[in-house]
């Protein structure tokens, strides 16, 4: 099992979080122990959604979002042990892991200083039902009673469509190896990056429109409205306040002054 220390070093979390969690750790050492199941089924992809209700209430107050941070770092040692157990590799578990650094500084980045609220989400991590393998993460889901893996795009991905097809090739190899069951399944993808309306926004040569290019899309949402954060940073900012930082801002913003909807897409891979 790992050290909080090491898995902290490991994943690269920033020092001053760091600092803050060995804090937590020295002071709740206790109560640590007295939910430890819980803290161990966070690993567990049937119970991770219940103990994490669980412990976001028993944890309250937790306005920095630190002390889930904590116990589901403490969950990652059981995580990295199921790894071993399965024979998958250490750079995995750490490329996958590293989500709680880049959300912990996407938190930074939205509200100026480092937090962490993504704790609805990072049981699928722990839980080893999503793992990072390249530029983008791949989850195992079943949807109607169908099992297929679902792609989700980290906020770090360089998409040249050189890495998405790099990432989808090192993807099969992984399932067929480590999760048979999943080796001939549909690929799918539920993002913003699927709206059709951004091929009115970005050229041809853009990585956003080669990476909506290998999906054949199936269906849209225009009033779906998670592009806000990824490509402002923040979810509730007025129209007219949008940074026009980039390129890509400048167009969004532009399209929504007047009366566009961006919304989002789901698609499966083509190749």
């Amino acid at each position: 099992m790992k050290t909080l220390k090491e898995m902290m070093n490991l994943i690269d979390l920033p020092e001053i979080v760091q600092t803050e969690l060995l804090s937590i750790e020295s002071t709740y050492a206790l109560q640590k122990a007295r939910n430890e199941k819980h803290i161990e089924n966070l690993s567990n992809p049937f119970l991770w959604e219940t103990s994490q209700k669980y412990l976001k209430e028993f944890l309250k107050p937790d306005e920095n979002g630190f002390k889930m941070l904590f116990y589901m770092l403490s969950a990652a040692s059981h995580s990295f042990e199921k790894y071993k157990e399965r024979g998958i590799s250490e750079q995995i578990f750490t490329d996958t892991m590293k989500c709680f650094t880049r959300f912990v500084k996407e938190h930074k980045r939205s509200y100026g200083k480092y937090g962490f609220d993504r704790d609805f989400w990072t049981g699928r991590q722990l839980s080893l039902q999503l793992f990072r393998l390249g530029e983008l993460e791949f989850e195992t889901i079943i949807e109607n009673e169908e099992k297929m893996v679902s792609i989700h795009i980290p906020s770090d991905a360089i998409l040249t469509e050189k890495n998405c097809k790099s990432s989808l090739k090192m993807a099969k190899a992984f399932f067929e190896k480590y999760a048979a069951e999943y080796a001939n399944v549909p690929y799918i993808c539920h993002s913003w990056l699927l709206s059709p309306a951004l091929k009115e926004l970005l050229p041809e040569s853009s990585n956003i429109i080669k990476f909506q290019n290998l999906f054949t899309i199936t269906e849209t949402n225009k009033t779906a409205a998670d592009f806000m954060m990824w490509i402002f940073k923040k979810p509730d900012i007025p129209v007219e306040n949008l940074p026009e930082e980039t390129s890509l801002q400048r167009n969004v913003k532009q399209y929504l002054m007047t009366g566009g909807q961006i919304g989002e897409g789901k698609g499966y891979i083509k190749i």
